[in-house]
C-alpha cells in the first residue's frame, strides 16, 4: 500500500532539494525507523530511490508485517513538501518531517489493520466521502486509513517534538484542511481537532498503535 499524508494536489509553495536535501530527509528518516523499531513485528526498511508516484514519502505495509519506508526523490513528488513546509515554520522542519515519517510507519502496524476493519465512521461522513465521485473502490477504507496514521503522527510528535510538538500537530491539520477538496477520503482534520481535545499521550507500556485506536475508540 502507498499512502501519504501529503497527497496529491496543486496550488501549494514548492520544494526542492536545495531547500529540503533528501540526505536530511533520509537522515530523520532513519531515526523514526529507530525510535519506531520496538512497534513492528518485523524491522522495518528504509529506501531512497526515485518513482513515479507523486509523493516525496510511502510506506508498503506487507500481510508478514515486513514494512518498507520509501523516501521517493522524484522532482514532482519532492514538491508536495510545499504543503506544510515554508519560511515560517523552518524551525519546525525537522520535527514535521519525522511526524510525517511517523505516519507512513502507521501504516505498517499491525492495528491499522484491526482499526480500518472495525471502526465505525459516522454515517453522515461517511455519506459525505462515497459521494465525491471516483475515488476508488473502498474511500472508507482509505479515510480509515489515514485517519489511524494522522493519530499515530500525532502521538509520534507529541513525544518526541518538545515544545514544538502543538504547532507541529496544528500544521499536519491545517495541511488536511487546506486540500480537503482534492481528497476527501484523506480529510480527516474534523476528527483530529476533537482528538487533541483529548490527552493524546500513552499510556504507561502502551504500544503506539493500541494507543492510537483507544484514543479513536473515544471520539
Amino acid at each position: 500500500m502507498l499512502s501519504f499524508l501529503l497527497s496529491l494536489g496543486l496550488g501549494f509553495g514548492s520544494i526542492d532539494q536545495t531547500d529540503l536535501p533528501a540526505q536530511y530527509v533520509e537522515q530523520i528518516a532513519r531515526e523514526v525507523i529507530v525510535e519506531m523499531r520496538a512497534e513492528m513485528k518485523t524491522e522495518p526498511t528504509l529506501v531512497v530511490t526515485e518513482r513515479p508516484e507523486p509523493t516525496p514519502l510511502a510506506a508498503m505495509a506487507y500481510a508478514n508485517g515486513k514494512c518498507v519506508v520509501i523516501v521517493n526523490t522524484n522532482k514532482t513528488a519532492w514538491a508536495q513538501w510545499g504543503r506544510f513546509l515554508n519560511e515560517r515554520n523552518r524551525p519546525q522542519w525537522p520535527e514535521i518531517v519525522a511526524a510525517s515519517v511517523a505516519h507512513e510507519m502507521g501504516h505498517c502496524l499491525r492495528e491499522s489493520r484491526e482499526f480500518t476493519a472495525t471502526f465505525e465512521i459516522n454515517e453522515d461522513e461517511f455519506l459525505g466521502i462515497q459521494s465525491t465521485g471516483n475515488l476508488g473502490p473502498k474511500p472508507a477504507t482509505v479515510y480509515k486509513q489515514e485517519l489511524f496514521a494522522d493519530t499515530v503522527a500525532i502521538l509520534y510528535a507529541r513525544e518526541h517534538a518538545g515544545e514544538q510538538a502543538d504547532e507541529v500537530i496544528e500544521t499536519m491539520i491545517k495541511a488536511r484542511e487546506r486540500y480537503s477538496a482534492n481528497e476527501p477520503t484523506h480529510n480527516t482534520a474534523k476528527m483530529l481537532h476533537r482528538l487533541i481535545t483529548q490527552d493524546t499521550h500513552r499510556l504507561e507500556n502502551e504500544r503506539m498503535g493500541v494507543a492510537a485506536t483507544r484514543l479513536l475508540s473515544m471520539l
